[in-house]
């Protein structure tokens, strides 16, 4: 029997609790029949974003902004093509964005580094904001960000889109229908060779139209390096696995299990196989631990042995209750009993897979269309930013601890690490002369 699932929740998601009053919109729709977007950061993620948006028959995007200009000429490819092709204005300098009247929101795919500034200004501009996720670069970073966006009353998303999937909604449903049992251990993971990752180039110029300081920001200053554009690997400007896959694991998981801080973290690893010039493990051996049940994260770089042999894609969670486990990633779910596939005659009642449980499940443009209508209807995003902060700190908290080679416990009402005030002094960057965060 194929479990019901509503347009609200879809829309607001399953309950969670919340630390914290709700970052809201402010209630009113848009005066404008269009939405008029910014892109800060055309890189990758940022060119993505952008065909995905550009699809939205009611959507704009007049400008864009990054900090390397070749990368503004292929995203303003992007908006050329299509049946309504568009012509931005390109600007290397993201704060002129801001003062732009024909400009609602705008969409932030920088470095994670470069999350919170754009973020915090475009709030204390009116101007309502998706960022990809992570949320900040520090767990003091991302504390301001939600600050800023209640202050302010601008509505305020952070890309996890998987909560949009309906195989991950149908799942949560079985999940909290009790049919797992008693949920003590929830493990999550990602591996792949990655080879020699940003491997050891030697330092040089900047290629023409990168703006070397202003990319670095509030990093360090340091000779420019191609390794570094590869940023994810880098500490100064991201934080490895743990912010860049495993958030996505973890806002599903503190969602399911109804939680938002741990009481204890611990995380072991190392660059014990890649030898490159970042400075992330390519090792990662994580745990969190909450009232009732574990949360574990494990991440091999070095290997593309699937961690369950049955499953398509090199990530997934597991949730194992004391009557049967569920297996979920993008492409669907599976649910074990006894260590053994649940049986075919029980598989309306207790489903093994969702779908054909193939690659192809998974679609962003249902969630940024989300976004788009909360702006013009006033709604409440679908997953409120306190959440997604909650979810982001988790991921600072294992790398603090890998960094610090210690476990540490965690008051998350304070936001403070108890008995180490070495590993404290991590949960925030103070950031180089002139990359301050906006204050306001």
């Amino acid at each position: 029997m194929e479990l019901p699932i509503s347009r609200r929740a879809f829309v607001q998601g399953l309950p969670i609790a919340a630390a914290a009053p709700a970052v809201v919109a402010s209630g009113k729709s848009m005066p404008s029949t269009r939405v008029r977007l910014g892109l800060i950061g055309c890189g990758g993620r940022g060119r993505q974003l952008l065909s995905i948006f550009r699809q939205f028959p009611d959507v704009d995007v007049p400008v864009l902004s990054d900090v390397f200009e070749p990368r503004m000429g292929q995203a303003a490819k992007v908006l050329a093509e299509g049946p309504s092709p568009q012509k931005p204005e390109l600007v290397v300098e993201h704060e002129r964005i801001f003062q732009r009247k024909d400009v609602d929101a705008v969409l932030i795919a920088t470095t994670q580094h470069w999350h919170g500034i754009p973020f915090i200004q475009a709030a204390l501009a009116g101007k309502h904001v998706y960022v990809e996720k992570p949320l900040s670069h520090t767990v003091v970073e991302g504390r301001a960000m939600v600050e800023a966006a209640r202050r302010s009353g601008v509505t305020a998303m952070m890309g996890v889109q998987q909560r949009g999937y309906p195989h991950y909604l149908k799942a949560l449903e079985i999940l909290r229908g009790g049919q797992l049992g008693k949920i003590a251990l929830v493990e999550c993971w990602n591996y792949g060779d990655v080879g020699r990752r940003v491997g050891k180039p030697p330092d040089t110029e900047p290629p023409a139209g990168l703006h070397w300081d202003r990319w670095l920001g509030a990093a360090p200053l340091v000779p420019f390096n191609p390794a570094r554009l590869n940023n994810s690997w880098w500490f100064d400007y991201a934080g490895g696995m743990m912010t860049n896959w495993a958030i996505h694991h973890i806002d599903i998981i503190l969602w399911a299990m109804q939680v938002v801080n741990p009481a204890a973290v611990s995380c072991s690893g190392g660059k014990l196989v890649v030898d490159d010039l970042a400075d992330t493990p390519d090792t990662i051996c994580a745990s969190w631990e909450f009232p009732g049940f574990v949360m574990q994260y494990s991440y091999r770089g070095f290997s593309n042995f699937r961690t369950v042999q049955s499953r398509p894609y090199n990530h997934g969670i597991c949730f194992y209750g004391d009557r049967v486990a569920m297996v979920l990633d993008r492409s669907g779910y599976e649910i074990w009993e006894d260590r053994s596939p649940a049986k075919s005659s029980q598989r309306e009642d207790n489903p093994r897979h969702w779908g054909d449980g193939k690659p192809g499940n998974e679609v962003d443009g249902p969630w940024q269309r989300l976004f788009v209508d909360c702006l013009k209807e006033g709604k409440r995003p679908p997953v409120d930013l306190e959440q997604s902060h909650k979810a982001t700190v988790c991921c600072h908290l294992a790398n603090i601890a890998y960094r610090t080679g210690r476990k540490f416990r965690w008051d998350g009402d304070r936001e403070a690490i108890i008995g180490d005030a070495a590993a404290g002094r991590l949960l925030d960057r103070p950031g180089r002369k002139g990359y301050e965060l906006p204050q306001g």
